[in-house]
């Protein structure tokens, strides 16, 4: 079956790829090239956190068993904080996973705070809140303080789609130009406090990233920000980051383990009929 659909991609390249690259696609580059902001880092000498979470659940005959964690940890790769939970459950969505992991998220990255120079949170703080309460939302927002968040892709297109965008925001800035440096910050569409979004590039011809920042910055704020992000960063991409991913990264080995401990190693799992 994959030879047809290698065959189809090959028949109809062009026509899918002016499904991103049509009319539009010059003019929102353009848009692109204006908002952009030429900066090389300075690489500032300072002391930096990661935070992120990770969950993982196998299913059983009507049980769940799950693991959730969360850490904060350093370019030096030193733990500030961690916050981890377990259980077998007869339910385990994974809205309430996700939940669970945000809140540990939340909690170490105030624990953090402080003792660092600058916090970084894995992901966007406004798809994380997209499925919660307003009142919750509001309140998980004044545990982040003043952490940013960075995302390596994204999806928003609160920029260009007015202007017919076929893809994200980043597609656009990435492609503009391969140069260090920021886009002018634009305030994201959320409720619960003022939020800007900046595009960045750390250094020459490395990926985009996407920076969410609570409050309004200046462009002296933002430049403090990419000092500080490109004196601990590989391939354009902040460090602690990676070794917060490194961390508390759940996998399917670690849930065997945790199976084995509880004795469901033989108990019959849900994916079992595909050998999986």
């Amino acid at each position: 079956m994959l030879n047809e659909v290698f065959l189809d991609a090959l028949k109809n390249r062009d026509a899918k790829i002016s499904k991103v690259k049509d009319s539009n696609f010059a003019t929102i580059l353009a848009e692109a090239s204006s908002r952009w902001v030429p900066y090389k880092p300075l690489q500032e000498k300072c002391e930096s956190a990661g935070v992120d979470s990770s969950w993982n659940k196998r299913a059983f005959q009507g049980l769940y068993l799950y693991v959730i964690d969360a850490v904060a940890v350093t370019s030096a790769n030193k733990i500030l904080a961690a916050e981890w939970g377990h259980d077998i459950a007869g339910s385990a969505r994974a809205e309430f996973l996700e939940s669970k992991a945000m809140a540990m998220e939340a909690s170490v990255a105030q624990k953090a705070a402080g003792r660092v120079d600058i916090v970084c949170i894995d992901g966007s703080l406004v798809s994380r809140l997209l499925r919660i309460a307003a009142d919750a939302a509001s309140e998980m927002v004044k545990r982040y303080g003043s952490s940013i968040f960075i995302s390596k892709s994204s999806e928003s297109r609160l920029q260009f789609g007015p202007m017919g965008s076929r893809a994200g925001d980043i597609y656009y800035y990435g492609h503009a130009g391969k140069g260090a440096g920021f886009s002018v910050p634009v305030e994201a569409q959320f409720p619960h406090a003022p939020l800007f979004e900046v595009y960045a590039r750390l250094r020459d011809h490395t990926p985009m990233i996407r920076i969410e920042i609570l409050g309004e910055p200046s462009n002296q704020e933002i430049t403090k920000i990419l000092d500080e992000l490109g004196y601990h960063s590989v391939a354009g991409y902040p460090y602690c980051l990676k070794l917060a991913h490194n961390t508390c990264k759940i996998s399917d080995h670690d849930i065997d383990r945790l199976a084995s401990i509880f004795s469901l190693q033989h108990e019959q799992g849900a994916r079992d009929a595909l050998n999986e």
